[in-house]
């Protein structure tokens, strides 16, 4: 190579040294602050909001782990949230592993924060201001959690939340600290401590872990979690499975509360009114799918195990699951229809609704005096639209006071806003409870559609409470009832009711035991005469056949053909007010002396009948007696208390054909409401 190649080669590399050495010095001792605004329009414009830097950015660039550092860092918010910005800092200095960074993974080795002021906001539309996503909800696949840098040590000193989600109607102000060491003095260096409201009720949380240090991706960050909102309380240890991920999940909780209804506000999903509950359950977040496992407990006197399974890939989340109980309290079941008193510190003591409309006065006292056979409390259709659910649950036995019910089996579907129970299914030890419900919530003013039935249930399992008590009633009935309706309660739908109710007793016996029932002597008073050692009368035939139209049920057609008399019955059920208004009579199928055609009178509330005799019918028989004796010989007047009409033996077939032929036909449709 001749001498002036390599003087050119020697003047190009000095040149390039040169430039290197400029280039060092420009970046060593250059101001960063004149990068400030460019900074801030870019990254302005890839998040989509506000950035700003208020005072000093400095960069140590000559590291495989550059620090930059920012003092005064304002982020703002989407333009639809104009309250305060979503985060302000007075100091953030982050350090960035330069390897990783070129191929596009971006590590952060540590990151500190002095005095960081953060402001989340979800808006009642679901707009979230932690999110990029900022629409109004679909049932298009929902975002998950806002994924984070995977971050080694984390620092914060003197940090500030506030947290205001419209939807859950929760307010949460709170701190939050991460030192770098634990001490006796300081045994929990991550904490976050927040109060608040839910739904107008009191809110807290804590969370308190070790120190955020030396974290790996590859191994979990334990943390536990206390939570209090309104008279649910719950407690939890839990793993972050891959630190900063939260959608990495895997937790241990405890929880009670009076309802499980309440946990809509925290959850979102519409669960069924209970009575009080404690629960110990283990659930598995991945992502916006949550497992939630080995649940076990008590819900009122009831045990409860099972699986659930939440997808909440899409805004309307979904539900599958399967739950079993060894011995289900009725009572406890029955508490899914609704209460109208809620106790202080519930979360639906309000002072709106979650629609908006007024709730009840909070000082009113619990409803003792006016109880319902079938409450009044509302179905919120708008839960019900928002989620989705497919469970199971299955009773091994039944605690159900002097009824015996030993098996419930419960098929839930929840599908856009359609609830439907099918099938619904009581096994007595003999003879079978079932049917099917259907509301369609879609509408205001929900549609209800009930059809259930009675098959081969032995009325001999029926009896009182007392110590050996009898049952009044012996054979076998069969019976079917079909309404439809409309509204948001059962009491509304029951008031606006339209249907059929049939009930066949093809044959069996009236038992003396019968009078235990009312305070008279009802089996005597309809001219069954048991006494002695003939406390029954055999029943041939009965059938009980009633119409249902606007929330009135009336008596069309009751016949008992018993061996002595044949019983008849009129009179209606009005289901809104729950009174009724029945009359009985028996008709001797012999002359019979010394007894009264006096009718058996069934009012009152439908949870307390009052049975009695017509008391204006007896009277008039007597004064008829009394003139009759005036008249003629004293056998007339003897004669004037007694029915001397002779009944024919009610056809049986007749009955049960006309019968299943009422239970087998909907409503007509001038009487029942067509189904949606």
């Amino acid at each position: 190579m001749s001498n002036s190649a390599l003087r050119a080669i020697r003047l190009t590399a000095l040149g390039i040294g040169i430039l290197i050495l400029l280039l060092v010095l420009a970046l060593t001792f250059m101001d960063w602050n004149l990068f400030k605004h460019p900074v801030e329009r870019a990254v302005s414009a890839h998040a989509g909001r506000a950035v700003r830097i208020g005072g000093d950015l400095r960069v140590h660039i000559w590291s495989w782990t550059p620090t930059i550092t920012v003092n005064q860092l304002t982020v703002g918010n989407p333009p639809w949230e104009v309250r305060r910005p979503m985060l302000q800092v007075e100091r953030l200095q982050i350090s960035v592993k330069l390897l990783p960074l070129l191929k596009g993974d971006v590590i952060l080795p540590r990151v500190e924060l002095l005095k960081p002021n953060l402001y989340l906001h979800q808006d009642r539309s679901g707009r979230a201001n932690w999110t990029f996503e900022n629409k109004a909800p679909t049932n298009a696949p929902a975002s998950g959690p806002t994924k984070i840098p995977a971050i080694r040590d984390l620092l914060v000193e003197s940090g500030t939340l506030a947290l205001a989600d419209d939807i859950r109607k929760l307010k949460v102000n709170g701190t939050v600290e991460a030192h770098d060491t634990r001490s006796k003095a300081d045994p929990t260096p991550f904490k976050i401590d927040g109060q608040g409201t839910l739904n107008d009720q009191p809110f807290a949380l804590q969370v308190e872990g070790g120190p955020l240090l030396n974290l790996d991706p590859e191994h979990s960050y334990p943390f536990k979690l206390a939570m209090r909102a309104g008279d649910i309380r719950i407690q939890s240890d839990g793993k972050v499975l891959e630190p900063f991920n939260l959608g990495k999940l895997s937790l241990e909780v405890t929880l009670s509360g009076q309802d499980l209804a309440d946990g809509f506000y925290l959850t979102q999903l519409a669960l069924p009114n209970t009575p009080p509950f404690r629960l110990h359950v283990r659930i598995d977040r991945d992502g916006q799918r949550i497992a939630v496992r080995d649940i076990a407990g008590k819900v009122g006197a009831s045990d409860l195990a099972g699986t659930l399974n939440i997808d909440a890939t899409r805004k309307r989340p979904d539900v599958t699951g399967e739950l079993t109980s060894n011995r289900l309290r009725l009572k406890d079941l029955a508490a899914s229809l609704g209460t109208k008193y809620k106790p202080p510190g519930s979360l639906e003591q309000r002072s709106g609704g979650a629609d908006g409309t007024p709730a009840p006065n909070k000082k009113a006292p619990p409803v003792a005096l006016d109880e319902r056979l079938f409450p009044d409390a509302k179905l919120q259709v708008e839960r019900v639209r928002a989620m989705d659910a497919d469970v199971r649950l299955h009773a091994r036995s039944i605690q159900a006071g002097t009824v015996p019910i030993k098996e419930l089996a419960l098929h839930v579907k929840l599908d856009n806003g359609v609830l439907t129970l099918d099938p619904l299914t009581l096994e007595m030890p003999q003879g079978r409870l079932s049917g099917s419900a259907r509301i369609d919530a879609r509408e205001n003013i929900p549609k209800v559609r009930l059809d259930a039935r009675m098959r081969n249930i032995q009325l001999d399992q029926l009896k009182g409470k007392s110590p050996g008590a009898m049952p009044p009633l012996d054979g076998v009935m069969q019976a079917r009832m079909l309404i439809r309706g409309s509204g948001d309660s059962l009491h509304q739908v029951m008031s606006d009711a339209s249907g059929t109710l049939t009930l066949v007793v093809p044959k069996g016996d009236v038992r003396s035991a019968f009078a235990e029932l009312t305070g008279i002597n009802v089996a005597k008073g309809l001219g069954l005469l048991l006494k002695g050692d003939q406390d029954k009368a055999a029943v041939r035939c009965g059938v009980a056949e009633f119409g249902i139209h606007d929330g009135t049920m009336r008596a069309e057609n009751i016949v008992f053909d018993t061996q002595n008399v044949k019983i008849t019955g009129k009179g209606d059920i009005q289901l809104g007010p729950e009174e009724l208004n029945l009359s009985i009579k028996g008709e001797p199928k012999k002359l019979r002396l010394a007894r009264l055609r006096t009718p058996i009178e069934i009012k009152g509330h439908l949870l307390k009948p009052k049975f009695g005799v017509d008391a204006g019918s007896a009277i008039k028989q007597g004064a008829a007696a009394a003139a009759l004796g005036a008249l003629v010989t004293p056998l007339a007047a003897v004669l004037a208390f007694v029915d001397p009409g002779l009944a024919k033996d009610a056809n049986c077939a007749q009955l049960l054909a006309g019968a299943k032929a009422q239970a087998s036909t909907p409503p007509p449709a001038n009487t029942a409401k067509p189904s949606s």
